[in-house]
């Protein structure tokens, strides 16, 4: 019985981890609907449609597709922005050709709008329509009462020239101080004895330059006259930073870590480390200047013994954050190979002996339910081998395991199971059990000798 189950278990295995990956039903979206005919199952690869409701603008694919168990992105439904009549009347605007009635407009489309005769409408008159929002312009008065002198702004000055009246409908403007962004109209009106909103000038940020020094970051571009001085980033606006010359990126900064975004919020400095490099080991073979550690950037020589020479024609190498590059080797002049180095969990096939010619091929087996990754084939190459393959070990799960999760093989049975690392296997609840909602797919990956058991709860 034993061995029928050990002959049956790797087709069960093929089986159940070759099946396609199923995506749940299509996504449901707002002020859409989904074109395409429905399927009982969605298999990799799948494709579906949507489209929106009449007035509504479809932002990203149409289509979307199953991959990996999941959907695409589903697209957006931006909707349209209603302009009434009685808007219009209460704020004396007028549509182009001195028109007054209610008209829908689509998002990210423009509307020019006209003010009532003796009125002066607020720059600008074109308006944009933003997923069914848009502001209107105000129409003021030119027959209001004047107004005195309009209010300053904090980092800002006013660039018209001063009077000690202001008509009614007539406007100063305003300019921010340097590395100041202004938020809202650059001008304010007079409106029968008042001024309209002014602007904000928004503080920008200042790119510290003893952060940088402690980060070890530096500024891409930036001049060597301004490189000892703090920068200063306008609102909305980004800098790159970059790694000091000997330094990398340290664990968990990502490439857009540094891009540095001006929002009003604490700056975030990503930070490097200095790169370090021990002295190599060179067999058969030595190097200069001699050092007890080497930093970034910095470069060695390197001199093969007589009889050797070195295997990638290169006497130069650099210390990089992934050690020297490239590794100093010296290689026999014959290039010939010792025997073929070990590899963990695997073999090399046949009799190994003491030399090998250049261009010796060896290949490499695992052992069983062991995945292999590389090339099976090594070579010898400048008296060297080719890099050897590993053997990634399987996931063994028994049957204490899916007891313990209330689980069993939807296919088949066994009381030991064997997955390789990269293929699938597909659980079910037992009896009386149901899914947890906090559970890991029931189709289980198998990472490296790692397998994440899904979980049941007993019905209620």
């Amino acid at each position: 019985m034993e061995s029928w189950l050990f002959s049956v278990l790797p087709f069960l295995l093929w089986t159940c981890c070759t099946s396609q990956n199923v995506c749940l039903e299509p996504p449901d979206i707002d002020f859409g609907e989904m074109i395409s005919d429905e399927k009982a199952r969605y298999l990799e690869g799948d494709r579906t449609q949507y489209k929106c409701n009449p007035g509504y603008v479809l932002e990203g694919t149409e289509w979307i597709t199953c991959h990996g168990q999941k959907w695409t992105p589903a697209p957006r439904c931006l909707a349209p922005c209603g302009i009434t009549k009685q808007q219009l009347d209460a704020q004396d605007l007028l549509l182009p050709g001195k028109r007054r009635r209610s008209q829908a407009i689509q998002h990210n489309q423009f509307l020019q709008f006209l003010c009532k005769e003796g009125h002066v409408i607020t720059a600008p008159s074109v308006r944009k329509c933003i997923d069914g929002h848009m502001d209107l312009p105000l129409c003021i008065s030119e027959m209001g009462k004047n107004c005195s002198h309009p209010p300053t702004i904090e980092n800002g000055d006013i660039i018209t020239l001063s009077q000690k009246q202001y008509a009614s409908g007539s406007s100063v403007e305003f300019k921010c101080q340097k590395y100041y962004a202004m938020e809202g109209e650059n001008r304010t009106f007079c409106n029968n004895g008042n001024w309209t909103k002014v602007p904000i000038c928004l503080e920008p940020c200042a790119i510290s330059l003893a952060e940088m020094e402690s980060k070890k970051v530096q500024v891409v571009g930036q001049s060597d006259e301004h490189r000892f001085q703090n920068l200063y980033v306008q609102r909305g606006t980004s800098v790159e930073l970059a790694c000091k010359p000997g330094h990398a990126p340290a664990a968990n900064y990502s490439p857009s870590a540094f891009v540095i975004r001006c929002n009003g919020e604490a700056i975030v400095y990503p930070e490097c480390e200095e790169i370090t490099c021990n002295p190599p080991k060179v067999a058969h073979g030595t190097f200069r200047p001699r050092r007890n550690i080497y930093h970034g950037e910095d470069l060695i020589q390197i001199q093969c013994d007589s009889g050797f020479h070195l295997a990638d024609g290169q006497n130069i190498a650099e210390c990089t954050r992934n050690g020297w590059s490239p590794l100093p080797r010296c290689s026999n002049a014959a290039g010939k190979c010792g025997p073929p180095p070990p590899i963990e969990n695997g073999d090399f096939l046949g009799t190994a002996t003491s030399e090998y010619m250049p261009g010796a091929q060896v290949q490499y087996k695992c052992q069983a339910f062991h995945n292999m990754q590389g090339n099976q084939y090594v070579q010898c190459v400048n008296g060297h081998w080719t890099d050897t393959p590993t053997c990634i070990a399987p996931c063994i799960g028994t049957e204490e395991d899916m007891n313990q999760n209330n689980i069993r093989l939807k296919w088949g049975y066994s009381a030991k199971l064997y997955t390789v690392s990269g293929d699938k296997t597909e659980f079910a609840c037992k009896w009386g059990f149901r899914p947890d909602p906090t559970s890991p797919p029931f189709r289980a990956l198998c990472r490296e000798g790692k397998l994440d058991y899904p979980r049941c709860i007993p019905l209620r």
